[in-house]
């Protein structure tokens, strides 16, 4: 079984991952995502990350991202939060990044072998350069994908998972872009193992294209390699369906 899994994912991601594509750069991202549900609706918490470019020891990106969630049921849920983003960079002005964001998130249908999800944001983002001046742009984003059922073939306590993402971005002021990549697509395929009942982890592979600067601007290419670990206490307040937890990115 392990084997057959092993070999299905590996197809997939080169079918999936365009070939002959240009050179790119190298990210690690690292998350830390805590969920309090304090009714069976309504939830907060919020994750907060480091970013890093490989090849650039100085680039490097640092967020927290505190967030509120109310589910009307296992299918609907809407959020909001508010985030900060400190950005480094020796190629580029150092950012504070502050966004407001609203979420509305579907997790439909469920298939039985897996229950796919679909996810529409709106972010408000605010500016601030070092030697730049301030400014403001609107970014829409929409995702998509699919996560397994629990697999139970290396054991009942601590299942595991597999998920493949799809998310593409439309930055609505482009014609006057703050910053210097914009309309991004993301592929994740990702790995999830369910540790207990309130804790889980998941190893991400994420392929992302940009243009840069304009919407007729050259692509950029990123792979990046993100662990993301997911923290939930009092769990038995939620009504949200074990297999597929609201996406926080």
């Amino acid at each position: 079984m392990m084997q057959k899994c092993a070999y299905t994912l590996c197809s997939f991601f080169l079918l999936v991952v365009p070939a002959g594509a240009q050179e790119s750069d190298t990210e690690i991202w690292v998350n830390y995502s805590l969920k309090v549900p304090t009714t069976e609706k309504v939830s907060y918490g919020g994750d907060m990350g480091y970013r890093r470019i490989i090849k650039q020891s100085r680039a490097r990106q640092y967020l927290i991202r505190p967030t509120l969630t109310y589910s009307f049921n296992e299918i609907f849920a809407v959020a909001g939060a508010v985030a900060w983003f400190r950005t480094y960079s020796e190629n580029a002005p150092n950012l504070n990044e502050f966004r407001i964001q609203q979420d509305f998130n579907v997790r439909w249908p469920d298939l039985g072998f897996a229950r796919l999800f679909f996810r529409a944001r709106l972010e408000q983002r605010f500016f601030f350069y070092k030697n730049l001046p301030d400014d403001f742009d609107l970014r829409a984003r929409f995702l998509g994908g699919a996560q397994t059922k629990d697999l139970t073939f290396l054991g009942e306590r601590r299942p595991i998972y597999f998920k493949s993402l799809f998310e593409g971005f439309w930055t609505v002021t482009a014609e006057k872009a703050s910053e210097f990549l914009i309309n991004n697509t993301r592929f994740h395929l990702a790995f999830g193992h369910r540790l207990s009942k309130a804790w889980r982890y998941e190893i991400h592979y994420i392929h992302q294209s940009s243009r840069f600067i304009t919407t007729e601007g050259s692509k950029v290419r990123q792979d990046i390699f993100r662990l993301r670990v997911f923290h939930t206490l009092f769990e038995n307040k939620s009504i949200l369906p074990e297999m597929v937890d609201p996406e926080i990115e």
